[in-house]
């Protein structure tokens, strides 16, 4: 056996040198890899293979260090994003726990009034047992009209039914605020797409892509879906009666609307006679309209407004909210002044609402998260007829908006007899 020249060494030394770096590629050790790149480059400096690698090397080394940087990336990302995750969580449970403690003082006010009507039914029931039979007796003298105990059980069972509805709201605000931001956005636009019934092909295809940019689940999807379902069906039936367009007793309305928001039979029954009894004696409701770029705010507010017996068409841009009030007249608008993501500001917004003729008298007010004295005077020097500055109570909105409703019907009742 022949035996082996200096070159034939060299190139035996560079060949094992190189089937190692091979290795360490493959199992993306990157750096030793090219720590034994530059020990073959030494040994021999013209090798064709030795460069091949080399430039190689290089490339992956490029690669290899992007993707340590996007990986970086993504980490910082997902912790910001924990970060934002936890802080909203503990504004939610912070606000929860706020919300429990008036719907507690809430609830122990109708459970009082709830017992305090038991006992006047148990008292008229032991005193005048007659009066199931001959309705309202002759009150004593020097006293006012003796209830009869048809209408103290009305009472009752209208005591019942609000302690209901307020159980009933607070467990789901109390979930609304607790969803993930971006299941709260997908679910405030299944609520607009389902405020008017049955989607468009427009809508479900705004939704699909919504959905695929959000990663909603298919769970997550069909829940969402069926809650909003109903929650539009619910608010449907009650403007479709307080109206006075329908009565218990019309079938046909009632059955179009189950058609138009997919309701099955079985659950359109129970939702129907939860809200027939007390419906029927409610006046129309009133239509308000809110803008606001802040979609869970938007979201709460919405929704208790919604359980306050108001119809809500909610916007999360003043671009969307214009197209709307161009063709309609809502009762009153509400609007944020600092609308980020919109093409009109909040004052722009209320200047080109009052350029519309239909819109000229109808009630405006401001919200804003600041206490700037010169937005404030600005908005009353365009003639917004009020401001409430976040944050603000339930009780306080509502108060507000049923101030500025009542008024604004007061004049327009007086302007109608003026004519």
């Amino acid at each position: 056996m022949a035996e082996l020249t200096p070159r034939d060494d060299i190139k035996k030394k560079v060949s094992e040198i190189l089937k190692r770096i091979d290795r360490l590629i493959r199992a993306g050790e990157i750096d030793q890899a090219i720590r034994e790149i530059i020990q073959a480059k030494e040994i021999d400096p013209k090798n064709v293979y030795v460069f091949a690698y080399e430039e190689r090397l290089a490339f992956l080394k490029t690669e290899h260090e992007k993707h340590i940087e996007e990986e970086q990336t993504r980490k910082a990302a997902e912790e910001a994003a924990r970060q934002r995750d936890e802080e909203a969580r503990k504004v939610a449970e912070a606000e929860l726990e706020r919300l429990k403690e008036e719907e507690t003082r809430r609830h122990g006010e109708l459970q009082k009034q709830l017992e305090s009507k038991k006992q006047e039914l148990r008292d008229a029931e032991a005193k005048r047992p007659e009066a199931k039979d001959h309705g309202k007796p002759a009150s004593p003298a020097g006293e006012g009209p003796v209830p009869s105990i048809e209408e103290l059980e009305r009472e009752l069972r209208e005591a019942e039914a609000e302690l209901r509805r307020t159980e009933e709201a607070a467990k789901r605000q109390a979930a609304i605020r607790a969803l993930p931001e971006k299941v709260l956005k997908y679910r405030n636009e299944l609520s607009k797409a389902w405020e008017d019934g049955t989607l468009t092909p427009f809508e479900e295809t705004q939704l699909a892509q919504l959905r695929a940019d959000l990663k909603i689940t298919d769970e997550e999807h069909t829940r969402l879906t069926n809650e909003v379902q109903r929650e539009s069906y619910v608010q449907a039936c009650r403007q479709l009666w307080s109206s006075g367009v329908a009565t218990a007793d019309r079938a046909g309305e009632l059955a179009d609307l189950r058609t138009q928001f997919q309701i099955p039979r079985d659950i359109a029954d129970r939702i129907e006679a939860d809200i027939l009894a007390d419906v029927p004696s409610e006046p129309p409701a009133s239509t308000l309209a809110i803008i606001d770029d802040d979609v869970k705010f938007l979201e709460v507010v919405s929704e208790t407004l919604r359980e306050a017996k108001f119809s809500v068409r909610s916007f999360s841009t003043s671009d969307e909210a214009f197209k709307y009030l161009k063709d309609n007249k809502p009762d009153l608008i509400i609007s944020d002044i600092n609308l980020e993501t919109s093409t009109m500001g909040g004052f722009s917004f209320y200047e080109r609402v009052r350029e519309l003729d239909h819109l000229h008298e109808v009630p405006f007010l401001f919200l804003s998260g600041l206490t700037d004295e010169v937005l404030v005077r600005t908005g009353k020097e365009l003639g917004v007829d009020d401001y409430l500055t976040k944050p603000f109570s339930d009780e306080t909105l509502l108060a507000t908006i049923r101030g500025k409703l009542k008024r604004f019907k007061k004049l327009a009742q007086m302007k109608g007899k003026k004519k």
